[in-house]
């Protein structure tokens, strides 16, 4: 017999268990090891419940909802993001994942939620089958495709044109970071306790700030592993990795190999500057060769202009789906969304 419940810290052990040997198969497949806790991701997204499937005294099937506040047409709004959903191998086809979507759902209704989002690995269409043909809801849309950029560690400093000096936290900060997101749709509303753990650093021209950026690592909380790459990017490695001292590269991890990477989790600018957004991307760079990561990551969804003026040479690509769903048939809003330019953020992902 299957029993559904929300889960507590005392599943802990269990939830890691699962998440750790389940993959998320696409171009890319990827597994994702949470040790040495699964509430330390999910702490950093907002306010999170986890519902799981149990069967004799053993997990085999998780779902996890958060709720964030994030800017739709320029509004703080309610928004609920779908993550961790996992069936064991062995217990698929059995209506697992469906009885946890549909426990998912019931706690969105009580929470009267609207707009819900998911993000898929490209070519991963296995979650979409759970949440589509529901009486009273409109299926998922597909509101387009995240890049996520891993940039190579740089020893090459940043121009003088530019400088990027590291900075505080502050109400200064918060506001620059919050005027500029509100632009994009979903991107979380920016508060204080989000950026505890960053590094950040900022650009200023004539005194007037122009450009922040925050540098993140949750190593500590998830861990990439990278199981099946395509025979390009298992060439580019070995090629970086061989002539890594002349390009002034980190060692960079094959398959089955964690991915030790920072995550750019804000980058905000005034102006899309060519060389401004190089300075940034290049200091970035410079903290990864220091400190001895992989990559930094950047996501941006694919209608972001700024895509066109980042640093092209040394790095690789992942691409990740965006799914969207108004549960009230908001049709307008979500019209709006579609029509703007989504941003999410990677780190907690």
């Amino acid at each position: 017999m299957t029993i559904y419940r929300e889960a507590t810290i005392k599943d802990d052990s269990c939830l890691l268990k699962l998440i750790n040997a389940a993959s998320m198969p696409g171009i890319i497949e990827l597994r994702t090891s949470r040790d040495p806790s699964f509430y330390n991701l999910i702490s950093k997204r907002g306010v999170s419940k986890v519902f799981v499937a149990e069967e004799e005294n053993e997990l085999v099937g998780a779902i996890c909802v958060t709720q964030e506040t994030a800017f739709i047409n320029k509004k703080p709004s309610k928004l609920f993001y779908i993550s961790d959903f996992r069936v064991g191998y062995a217990h698929r086809n059995k209506g697992i994942g469906l009885q946890l979507t549909n426990k998912a759902v019931a706690y969105m209704e009580d929470q009267n939620a609207d707009f819900v989002f998911l993000n898929v690995s490209k070519g991963n269409k296995r979650p979409f089958v759970f949440f589509s043909n529901r009486a009273h809801y409109p299926d998922f849309e597909n509101i387009g495709i995240f890049n996520i950029y891993q940039f190579l560690g740089s020893k090459k400093k940043t121009t003088n044109e530019f400088q990027v000096v590291r900075t505080t936290l502050n109400q200064e900060t918060i506001d620059f970071l919050n005027e500029f997101y509100q632009d994009y749709q979903l991107a979380q509303v920016v508060e204080p306790s989000q950026l505890e753990d960053a590094t950040i650093y900022k650009v200023e021209e004539n005194g007037t700030l122009i450009a922040v950026m925050c540098l993140v690592d949750y190593s500590n909380c998830r861990q990439h592993i990278a199981l099946k790459l395509p025979w390009y990017l298992r060439m580019f490695i070995s090629i970086i990795n061989l002539l890594r001292t002349i390009a002034g590269a980190n060692p960079l991890p094959s398959t089955n190999q964690p991915i030790n990477m920072l995550n750019i989790k804000y980058l905000a600018v005034k102006k899309k500057d060519n060389k401004l957004i190089k300075s940034l991307i290049r200091r970035a760079q410079n903290e990864v060769h220091l400190k001895s990561y992989s990559f930094v990551s950047l996501g941006l969804h694919e209608k972001d202009s700024l895509n066109q003026i980042l640093p092209g040479f040394f790095r690789i690509t992942f691409n990740s789906v965006g799914m969207m769903v108004t549960m009230k048939n908001n049709q307008k809003l979500m019209d709006m969304v579609n029509n703007g330019i989504p941003y999410k953020d990677f780190s907690t992902v």
